[in-house]
This record gives structure tokens, sequence and C-alpha cells, in this order.
């Protein structure tokens, strides 16, 4: 018995011994948040780490302690802010006025355990937002700043070992923003902060460690160009003598050993070589991890991470990105890091989501962009497969206050320093991180402090490339320039400023157009940039709704009803929900997520489409979706909502990021009926398909009837040609209208090597029906040419009692006296249709002035990523057209950008087309249908003209946002093939008016 009792105790003290690194996470205990409203902080003296303590002031709630003991939210885990909980704090929940701009305290309490007695224990905080004075037993012991970055407190003489202690963390959430911006700082008083996302409170999982004195403070595994290779870097505290080291190996998710060492550590820091020849790489495809396990003394530490090699290559004059020696092109979004509920963290579970949905639409990448990564994102990231690419946000300063000597100067760099340095050390293990970049769209160039900035985060990982900037405005190719150029490549300390050609154009058209490819070497983000590497790295915002309904039901389900967004997005489903049940469109959409999915198709088909064009040119090398997310006021350019759902179908993206397909390119995919478009081939190939081969092309009517054939002999390159013209110039001519398909293969050693196709719509222009007598009241004399060329009987309309059996209006000033308003009107009581294709909105005012029609103003559709979209119901002026459906690119005569985008509040008529814009909790009519007396009033705010006429050159200066790029991508000439849509809902508007005679 007694040799039991022996060998029991001595189990028990290996056991103690094993389990020497204890941790406790408090994130899950019930915290209490207590608002201080009275609380000063606009005027402190700010201090950055590191810290004196005894030097700080103690700031303790208003009033006493006692002030926490009425909490206004209890139960509370971690992450969590104040506008997660407790929204609309002030009773305004609108937009940004819920927000709290202030001092919050956050409260829990925790055991430490009995057997920490001796031991060092340490509070470990992932991150927090903004300023955190962390009181343990309401004594001060930790004071930090450096926003959404770890850092730990030693607590070890504040713990009561073997007793309950009180956990009280004063925020004080100074500023923030609610948008993308990240280059204006903000004012604390008198001193300037870095600009981040304005939600206070913690931000991250709190740990209570406990270890000995001895133990490990980091762990960095460093790639290396061997990709089997590794250097590993341990840094240590407390190390007095040689204490053994033990690393061992294992692949992840197995017990294993696979590599092992014995050393001896007799400092701080160590460094030394792992290789494992027969390691399995990770990559996108295949993300192997291995966790390494280093024992100090009795600590224990693990590091997990991939054995592979990002790096830039010269492949004969063309710089290309390579990943495991085999090249890849990177497919990505930038991702402003908003989230449901607390608004900056994810939840794990939605942190795996994100990286599903990237993997699902056949991205490779997504970018932390203008603000820092998340730790549990890379860790999806790490195990899915999908690399990142990672901004610290907000490291931008006023380029004149550089060297101005102050110490509010001073205390601004300290502070991004730190902050960049703490990122790195963070996620600097990350298999999936490849990418490190300081500033977005900074608009000034290096100085010296931001070199030695460059230099010291180089120093903290050199084994990734570090950009200064990623930027808009005129990059010159192929020529040197600090501002958008400036880099640092792995392994090396020299500063580079060519080689590297970044580029934004942040807004998109609207829609896809048939400008988006006009033939070989001319389409849309086409680039024979081959000496540098090429990444267009903000493009084609299509803003479009989240999907309501889907996060409705997460609310409802959740019951977080009192979250930063849910309020609004309650509201904005409720407003979709009914405009489709009381307006008519419930049979076109029997639910809301029905018509935000399409909408979001039109972005999304416009975003694969592009990228199919960067995998056709082969030099391209990287693209960025603008945007990721997509949250309540801002971003609705982001293809996914804030709940991470898609916001439309995946393969429309993913099917143009197929690692092997043929591309087919049209010049014309709307056309009329007796049009000709022409067909180009490619192939995007990077299964290394090469050799000669048989290329057929068949274009077949929606019913599979073959419509015409070729075959031709082609030869493909393969290897590293990724992207490859196959042949040029099929002409096509259209003999039906509806939807026509050209489809290619590849034929290769008797069998289908490779598959591809495209899709036409075709307008048959009718002008038949059109019966009687058409008033023209237009003073360009456009829509009457038009009409007369269509044999419609015209005449033209100044003044009095309409003469005819039908009457649309065009460029014509409608006043109450003078110009006939009030006969017209009149001869539609008596029986007739007015048709109102121009000027609508003052149609519309007047309408309602003599309450014809209830109109309650007008809204001009968001562009860009605010966005707004178009959507029909069946009527038979769709006859012909495509309908019960939302505009996409067979109507890109009325969803572009640069076409006249308004809507009416039209709370009487009959809507045919609804329109929505951005975040506004309202449907509006792009046409109408409106009774009088005996007769009707069409109304129509779509730019129908423009159909006729064509529109204006874009020709205003384009903007720092590169938002009017875009702009300039359209045909803008009077009857554009894609038009036929446009003229024909014209015809079919007329003929409707015309059979509708009373």
């Amino acid at each position: 018995m007694q040799i039991k009792r022996l060998l029991l105790m001595a189990l028990s003290a290996v056991a103690l011994q094993s389990a020497a690194r204890d941790k406790i996470d408090l994130s899950p205990l019930a915290w209490d948040i207590t608002l201080d409203p009275q609380a000063q902080w606009a005027n402190d003296k700010l201090f950055t780490p590191p810290v004196t303590m005894a030097s700080l002031p103690v700031n303790l709630p208003t009033g006493g302690w006692q002030l926490l003991d009425h909490p206004q939210k209890t139960g509370v885990h971690l992450p969590a802010t104040v506008e997660g909980e407790m929204w609309g704090w002030n009773g305004q929940t609108y937009g940004v006025t819920g927000n709290y701009v202030g001092v919050s305290w956050f409260r829990t309490q925790v055991d430490v355990p009995a057997n920490w007695q001796g031991k060092r224990i340490a509070l470990q905080f992932d991150a927090v937002r903004f300023r955190a004075e962390i009181f343990v037993n309401r004594q001060l012991v930790g004071y930090d700043l450096v926003n959404s970055t770890p850092f730990e407190v030693d607590i070890t003489p504040y713990a009561k070992v073997g007793h309950k202690n009180e956990v009280a963390v004063r925020i004080t959430d100074p500023n923030g923003n609610f948008n993308w911006k990240d280059s204006q700082c903000y004012a604390w008083g008198a001193y300037l902060t870095n600009p981040s996302h304005g939600f206070g409170g913690i931000t991250g999982r709190v740990h209570l460690v406990a270890t000995d004195n001895t133990f490990i403070r980091d762990m960095f595994v460093e790639n290396t160009p061997a990709a089997s290779t590794v250097k590993v870097h341990i840094a240590a505290e407390g190390v007095k003598q040689a204490t053994p080291l033990k690393l061992e190996l294992r692949e992840r998710g197995s017990n294993k050993v696979v590599w092992s060492r014995q050393e001896q550590m007799d400092g701080s820091e160590k460094t030394l070589t792992l290789s494992l020849p027969q390691a399995k790489l990770w990559s996108v495809e295949e993300p192997n991890l291995y966790e390494l396990t280093a024992k100090l003394g009795n600590d224990e530490l693990t590091q997990r991470f991939g054995f592979r090699w990002f790096e830039v290559r010269d492949v004969k004059g063309d710089r290309q990105f390579y990943l495991n020696g085999k090249r890849i092109t990177l497919i990505t979004a930038i991702s402003w890091s908003f989230w449901p509920d607390n608004g900056i963290t994810p939840s794990r579970e939605l942190a795996y989501k994100q990286v599903r949905d990237a993997k699902q639409l056949g991205m490779n990448m997504l970018n932390f962009h203008r603000t820092i990564g998340n730790t549990d994102v890379l860790n999806a990231a790490d195990e899915l497969g999908l690399l990142y690419f990672e901004e610290p946000g907000g490291n931008q300063y006023p380029a004149n206050k550089f060297d101005d000597g102050t110490a509010y100067t001073q205390f601004y760099f300290n502070y991004r320093n730190e902050k960049l340095a703490r990122m790195i050390r963070r996620d600097r293990s990350h298999p999936s991180l490849i990418i490190y970049n300081l500033h977005n769209e900074r608009g000034a160039s290096p100085q010296a402090e931001d070199r030695r900035q460059m230099q010291m985060a180089h120093r903290l990982d050199p084994s990734r490339i570090l950009t200064y900037n990623s930027c808009n405005g005129k990059n010159p190719e192929g020529l040197p320039d600090d501002h958008f150029k400036l880099h640092l490549m792995p392994g090396d300390t020299t500063f580079h400023n060519i080689g590297w050609w970044d580029n934004h154009h942040a807004g998109g058209p609207g829609v896809y157009h048939d400008y988006i490819y006009k033939g070989k070497n001319d389409y849309l983000r086409f680039s024979d940039n081959k000496g540098e590497i090429v990444y267009w790295g903000e493009e084609g915002a299509i803003g479009t709704p989240p999907r309501l309904q889907l996060i409705r039901d997460e609310i409802l389900r959740s019951g977080r009803t009192n979250n930063w967004e849910a309020a609004d997005y309650l509201a904005w489903y409720d407003a979709y929900d009914n405009f489709l049940r009381t307006r008519g469109f419930s049979k076109a959409f029997p639910c809301v997520d029905s018509l935000t999915r399409q909408m979001g198709n039109v972005a999304y088909y416009y975003q694969g489409r592009v990228m199919e064009n960067v995998h056709i040119s082969n030099t391209v090398d990287a693209y960025a979706i603008n945007g990721w997310e997509s949250m309540k006021l801002e971003n609705h350019s982001g293809v996914v909502d804030n709940y991470r759902n898609l916001k439309g179908d995946a393969q429309l993206i993913a099917r143009y990021n197929r690692p092997l397909y043929l591309s087919v390119k049209l010049t014309h995919k709307v056309l009329a009926v007796g049009d000709t478009t022409t067909t180009d081939v490619y192939i995007v190939n990077r299964k290394d398909i090469h050799g000669p081969a048989m290329l057929q092309l068949t274009a077949r009517d929606a019913q599979g009837k073959v419509l015409a054939r070729m075959k031709k002999r082609v030869k493909v390159s393969g290897g590293v040609v990724y992207g490859e013209n196959l042949m040029t110039g099929w002409k096509v001519r259209i003999p039906c209208a509806g939807y026509v398909s050209i489809e290619a293969q590849l034929q290769q050693h008797g069998r289908t090597a490779a598959t591809g196709d495209d899709k036409i719509y075709a307008v048959a222009m009718n002008a038949t029906g059109i019966d009687g007598v058409c008033a023209v009241a237009d003073t360009t004399g456009v829509l009457a040419a038009y009409l007369d060329a269509q044999g419609v009987k015209t005449v033209n309309y100044h003044r009095g009692r309409p003469q005819a059996d039908l009457m649309i209006v065009g460029a014509f000033e409608p006043t109450q006296f003078g110009s006939g308003y009030s006969d017209i009107l009149e001869w539609v009581y008596s029986g007739h249709t007015l048709v109102i294709v121009d000027n609508p909105v003052r149609w519309a005012d007047l309408l309602c002035d003599k309450e014809v029609m209830d109109y309650r103003g007008e809204k001009a559709l968001g562009r860009s990523w605010y966005g707004g979209n178009f959507f029909c119901r069946s009527h038979p002026i769709f006859e012909g057209l495509p309908t019960d459906c939302v505009f996409n690119w067979e109507y890109q005569c009325f969803a572009a950008y640069n076409r006249r985008r308004i809507g009416l509040r039209d709370m009487s008529g009959e809507v045919l087309v609804g329109c929505v814009s951005d975040h506004r909790k309202e449907v509006y009519s792009a046409l109408s249908e409106i009774p009088a007396g005996r007769g009707r009033i069409l109304i129509t705010t779509l730019d129908i003209p423009a159909c006729l006429k064509g529109t204006e050159a874009y020709t205003k200066k384009v903007d720092l946002d590169g938002m009017n790029e875009s702009m300039n991508t359209f045909n803008t000439q009077g009857m554009n093939k894609a038009d036929a849509v446009g003229r024909q809902l014209l015809l079919n508007m007329l003929r409707y008016a015309s059979q509708h005679k009373q």
C-alpha cells in the first residue's frame, strides 16, 4: 500500500510538472458591462508601451466602485463590445447614432487555483478597442491602447491564489469609423490616433495563464526557399542557466513524432534549422499542417505551421507568383473586417464560413483591408487552404507632420510601429499569410520614417513580401516609383521601386456590358506589362443588397435583436417583403431572398467575366474584388453580406476560376436578330494541357438546334502559359430571338480535353401592332425619327389637345400654362394612353399636383459600392424580352452606371419595374402604369432616350477612388447593339398603349 501511495504521489508530481503552463479561458465566463458616461477621458495623457505602471493615473469608476454594482448588461461572453450589446443606449438606433463614445467597464470573477501558488500569473488579451486599463481586485495592474493587438499583463503580485478574483477592464472608446476609410487620423485631445472601426470593448478572448518563472515567450517558424526546411526562432524569459530544450514535430491531428531534437537554451533567444525532406507541403489545394512543440524546463508551447514557400520568379522576362515552385494567379477580395453582433470580431463559425465562401467562389486569397487581421480567420485559412494579404490598417500620418519634432508625432510613430510589430509577431507563423502591405491608397511618397518602419517589419519577418502602398492613380508601367512600388522581397533587405505594379479602379460599371471584351488584347484588365508583378488591387465595385431573408432568420433564431445592425436589417427586410406582396411582384419573386440573390448575381456575373479576362491575359498576376463583405450602411459591393452569406450563385464566379476551361469571348452578347457577333476562344490552362488539338465551335438556339459550326486545328502551349488565345474572328449571324449558346470543345487524343460556352440574347425587333397615329412631344427629334424608321405613324405635338390615338413624351417641358399639359390630361381621361420616357421627375411632380399620381419624391440610385438594381415582372410590355427577373447583362442598356438611374416613390400606380438603392429601406418604381379616368399613363425613368441617341462620353476628372474609370469603359454611341432591348421596350410600350384605347 505504501508503494502504491508513493507511486501515486510521484505520478501526481509528474502531472503537475507537465501541466506547468496552465490556462483558464475567461471568455465564456459571465461578464458585466457598465457604462460610465460621466467619466473624464477626452484630455487624458496617453502612453505607448512600455508603460511604467507607477506613473499612471488611477481612473476609478465615476462615484466609486459601487457604480459597477448596477451594470446595464450582465451575462455577456467575450468577445463583446458596447455596440454589440447596447446599440441605441441613448435611445437612437438609426444609422450610426446608436454608437457609444466614452468609458465603459467590463467585469467578471475568476477562481485562481490554489496549485498556482509560486507561479507567474498573467492575463493575456487577444485584443481590445481602444484603450484598456486593467484592474485586478480593484488595483490597477495594466494599461494598453495599441488596439486590436495581443498584449499581456503580469498580475502575479495582485492575484489571490485559491480565491475568487475580480477582473475589471476600463475601456475607453474615443472615436472610430463605420465605413471603409482609414486615411484620416482621429483626434483624442491633442493626440492623433490610429483610425479603426468604432466599436469599444474587449474584442478578443482573454486567458489567465500560469507558468514557471522560466517560460517560452514566443516561437516563430520561418519558411525558407527550400520549402521542406524552416527556421525555428524561440524567445524565452527567465533563463538563468543552460536549460534543456526539447523539440518535437507532428503532423496536425497525429500523435506520431516525425522529427525531434534535444537542445540547450542558454539565453533569451535561439534559432535552429528544421529540415523534413518528406514534408507534406502546405498549399491551397492541400493545406497540410504541422505542430511543433517546444519544451523548456517545465514549460511547453506548441506552434502550428505549414511547410511552403511563396515567391516571385522571372520567367523569360515575365515576373510571376509561385507557391511551392508552381505558378499561381491570385484571385482575392478586400475585406474591411466588419462582422455581425459585436461588429469587429467573428465567431469561430463565421471565420470558417468566410474561408469556405471564398473557396466556393474558386478564389485562392482574401485581404485584410485597411484593418488588422483576425487570428480565427487565419486559423481557418490555414486549415482549409486560403491565402491572405494583410494590412495593419490606419498606418497613415499627415506627411507634413513627419518631422515636426513634437511629442505627439513621436507618440503616433511609437504607436503605429508597436501595432505593426505585434501584428507580425502574432501572424508570422501562419502559412496562409503571404504578403504584408503598410498603406492602402496612401497619397504621399515614403519618407525616412516609413523606410525605417518597413525595415523593422522585415527584420521581424524576412520571409514575406512587404509593400509600402497599394494604390490608385497614375502608376507608371516599367518605371521606378517609390510612391507606388516601394517593396521588400523575401530574404532581401534591398528596397525596390520597380517590378511591383499595383493599381486600383474601385468603381464598377453597374453590370457586365459588351465593351468589357472588344477583341484580342482589347479587353478590360488586359495587361502586357510582363516586367512587373501586375496586381489589379481593387476592382469593379457593384453594390447589391444583402441576403436580407437569411439575415432576418438568423437574427430571430439567435434572439440578437439589439446588436448594432439588427434593427436595420429587420426594417430593410420588411420594406422589400411588403413591396413584393402588395405591389404585384410575389409571382416573379416568391420571397425576398429570390429577389436579393438575383441582384447579387448582377455583380457575380460581372466579376466572373473580368476574372476570366485576367486569366486569359497570362500576364496579370493578381486581381482583387472591391469588396468582400458588405455591412448595413457601406460597402454594398461586397460579394458576401456581413453574415457571410454568398450574395449570389457561387457558380457564376467559380466557373471562371476553374483550372481548365475554354474561354468563349463574344464582342456582342446582346443584339438584334440578324446582327452579327464575333467569337474569340482562349484556353485557361493550369493543368498543363499541351500540344496539337482540334477546336470545335457550335452555335445553338434555346431548343438546341444547331445554327452554325466551325473547326480549327490549334496548338496549346501548356506549362506556365496559363492563358492563351486559340482562335479569333469567328463571325456568327444570329437568325432567331432569345438565348443562343456558343459552345466550344477542345479535342485531343480522342477525348474532350476542355470545354466552354457563352450566351447571347437576341431581340426580334417588332414594331407591328402599333395602330393609329402617335403624337410625339420631343424637342430633340430623336423619338420621331426612330419611330418613323420603324413604320410608326407619327405627328409632332406642340400644344393643345393631341390629335392622335396615343402619345409619347420625350424631351418636352410640361408647364401649367402654354405647354398643353391640361389638354393632354383631359385627352388621357377620355380613354387614351400617354407614354412618358423622358423628364420623368418633372412629369411626376405635375401629376402629383393634379392628384393623378401619389408621388412622394425621387431617389437617384446608388453607384459603385452603394449600388442600385432594377427588376421587372410579367406584363405585355415585356413581350420578347426577359421578364420576372433582375436586370442583368441582358438589360445592360438600363442597368449600367452611365445611364439615367432614378427611382420614383410611386404609391398609387401599378409598378412594372421596381428598383432599389444602397441601404434604403424602400422600393421605388422605374416604370409604372397609372390609371387616369378612362385612360392611363406609362411613366418610366429607364433611360430609353439613351438607347436611341447614345450618351455623352464621360469627361469628368477621374477621382481618387477610381470610381470614374469604369465610366470610361462604355460604348456611348447611339444605336449601340446592346440598346436593342431598350428600343424594343419602347416599341412594346407603344403597342400596349395603342391596344388599350377606350
